[in-house]
């Protein structure tokens, strides 16, 4: 892989990229509109394309499905300046390999191309992406996220920005999310816990799976029991959701639930096994939450619980797995919803 595809318009970038390609070892060619940069590719494919999303007419987004489907094996890396979220998830659907938020440094390139670059190679002998290649995508995707959430105005701008990301990633990750959320904030009306509590418990509960970007499709998706190194590496989730968030000084208080999600009263849980009262109690309730929701949906591995058996099973599993009073008054908060509902 030599060639290099810069498509951008403007052409102070495009030459600064095209310069910084050729110090990398790779020979720059560009073109400035996605019209132009599918008949250069016809003339002569390129091992990877750097595509800008903000061209004129059609835009990266239509650009990068076109290189997907007549180019499967170039590797496409988005270089942008844009913050939009939805944007970036749409280009991150079509496989792609990198995503460079403008102003982006010489390494940062480098960096991007040697990940492409390896990409390529796979995709033109055959081959199956190697766990370290696949290791090194999904570290890019959870930085990706981590840059695009920062890169929003708002603080809702950014949480729907991680969890647009996750549910990429994740199918079903924006559903549970949402519902965990909901079941938690019902959880903590119940129990009495303050208004700020209730802010901090929701952003925890929406992005208490955020860690999941940077796990394995394969152990995600498994459709059997997972195996004890595969457990292994599920279990590291809340750490990755810890690391992802606490370094964001809009969810920096939300990452210590995300940490502490999967903790057990009796100290059973993971990553730190914290007993009791160590565990916040937002953590503690949005424990209840996640299982509930886990439980009585369908997963890959076995059928939806019914309800009623989900509650028992929490039931059953107080003052182990679950704080006592929170297991106790969930059963409240679900009859007073089917209450609610049957009006």
């Amino acid at each position: 892989m030599r060639s290099v595809l810069v498509v951008e318009d403007d052409p102070f970038v495009r030459d600064i990229v095209k310069l910084w390609v050729r110090g990398a070892g790779y020979e720059p060619r560009h073109a400035e509109t996605a019209e132009a940069a599918l008949d250069e590719l016809h003339r002569e494919p390129a091992g990877v394309a750097i595509c800008d999303i903000n061209l004129p007419a059609r835009d990266g987004v239509w650009l990068a499905s076109r290189i997907r489907e007549a180019f499967p094996t170039t590797a496409i890396v988005m270089a942008t300046s844009v913050s939009d979220v939805d944007t970036a998830v749409a280009s991150l659907r079509n496989d792609v390999v990198d995503y460079l938020l403008k102003p982006f440094t010489r390494p940062r390139l480098e960096e991007a191309l040697g990940l492409a670059r390896d990409w390529h190679a796979a995709a033109e002998a055959g081959q199956e992406l190697h766990l370290a290649l696949h290791d090194r995508l999904r570290s890019r995707r959870a930085t990706v996220a981590a840059a695009l959430s920062e890169a929003q105005e708002t603080k809702e701008q950014a949480l729907e920005g991680l969890m647009a990301i996750l549910q990429l990633h994740d199918q079903d990750g924006r559903g549970h999310a949402v519902r965990v959320a909901r079941l938690a904030i019902a959880l903590a009306d119940e129990l009495g816990v303050d208004d700020e509590e209730m802010r901090l418990l929701r952003h925890g509960a929406l992005l208490h799976d955020i860690g999941k970007i940077d796990m394995p499709a394969s152990i995600l998706a498994k459709p059997a029991p997972l195996t004890d190194q595969e457990w292994t590496v599920m279990r590291t989730h809340p750490q990755v959701g810890y690391d992802l968030l606490s370094r964001q000084p809009r969810f920096a208080a939300a990452a210590e639930l995300v940490l502490c999600h999967h903790e057990a009263y009796d100290g059973s849980g993971y990553p730190r096994g914290l007993r009791g009262d160590e565990i916040p109690l937002a953590a503690r309730i949005l424990t209840v939450a996640d299982a509930y929701d886990s439980m009585t949906q369908p997963h890959t591995q076995r059928p939806a619980m019914p309800p009623s058996l989900a509650v028992s099973e929490i039931e059953r599993c107080s003052g182990r797995q679950f704080d006592p009073r929170c297991a106790e008054a969930f059963g409240d908060v679900l009859v007073h919803a089917t209450q609610e509902l049957t009006g």
